[in-house]
């Protein structure tokens, strides 16, 4: 009876076992697409963007959002 359970005959067991199979292919899946793809390119990218060789035409004032009395074409009514 316990060796039906470590060959895996009981079908719960196949079930589970298929269970365990499929989460470690996907965590592993994820990881090595983490290790291969967005690690070299966070390595490449970010690091360039941040010592500013990326993006250094362009102002921060530019892309940072405006309050609503800054922002053209608005009126404000009621300021606190």
């Amino acid at each position: 009876m316990v060796t039906l359970l470590y060959i895996g005959a009981w079908p719960f067991v196949k079930f589970i076992g298929f269970i365990l199979f499929l989460l470690i292919a996907f965590i592993g899946f994820w990881c090595l697409t983490f290790l291969v793809c967005i690690l070299p390119y966070w390595l490449t990218f970010g690091i360039a963007e941040n010592k500013g060789k990326i993006n250094a035409h362009i102002a921060p004032d530019e892309v940072r959002s405006k309050t609503l009395p800054q922002q053209q074409n608005v009126e404000v009514v009621y300021l606190k």
